[in-house]
């Protein structure tokens, strides 16, 4: 890793640390049915996407929803589902950057990781910068959608995602998640 990338990844792993200490949990995480789940306030990912591009994009819509992602022992990334989350229900495949950046905190580290969405209206791809705890188990991540790598309704489409979970059991471990953000929609 050059030390542009390295600056980078240290500047977004400080901004998605510093995130969660302003994080809430929602309504589903407060449910006594699904404790596991942790999620961002919609108003907080809103506010972060850029309002300007809310504004200058009729076709933005807001994304909610619930991941849960499982360890592949075969590829050393993970695959899994989004439920409840409208047109991003599907399944998922994210391959991970072997390397990571430690933060002022021990037990925090951040990594990088390419995640493809594969749902009914094609495939929605997104560039993740992680933060993972690795004593508690609870992560955040921040998902930049790359409006060329992905298909059919997703083609041409911005926006980021927000990940907030936690990791649950044994080998293979799996890493339920809450979804908020925005997709611009290209048409």
């Amino acid at each position: 890793m050059n030390a542009k990338t390295r600056k980078l990844m240290t500047l977004a792993a400080v901004i998605l640390a510093l995130g969660m200490f302003s994080l809430e949990p929602t309504a589903s995480a407060q449910s006594p049915h699904n404790n596991h789940w942790i999620g961002i306030p919609a108003a907080s990912a809103r506010a972060a996407q850029s309002a300007s591009a809310q504004s200058s994009n009729s076709n933005c819509k807001q994304a909610k929803g619930n991941w849960f992602d499982t360890f592949n022992p075969t590829t050393g990334g993970t695959i899994g589902t989004i439920t409840n989350a409208g047109v991003l229900n599907g399944t998922t495949e994210t391959v991970y950057d072997p390397a990571f950046v430690f933060t002022p905190d021990p037990n925090v580290f951040a990594y990088i990781a390419q995640a493809t969405f594969t749902t009914n209206q094609g495939l929605l791809k997104t560039n993740n910068v992680y933060i993972y705890n690795f004593v508690t188990g609870l992560w955040i991540a921040m998902g930049s959608i790359d409006p060329n790598a992905s298909t059919g309704r997703f083609a041409g489409a911005t926006g980021v995602l927000y990940f907030n979970g936690t990791t649950v059991g044994g080998f293979p471990e799996s890493y339920p998640a809450g979804i908020s953000g925005d997709i611009c929609f290209a048409n």
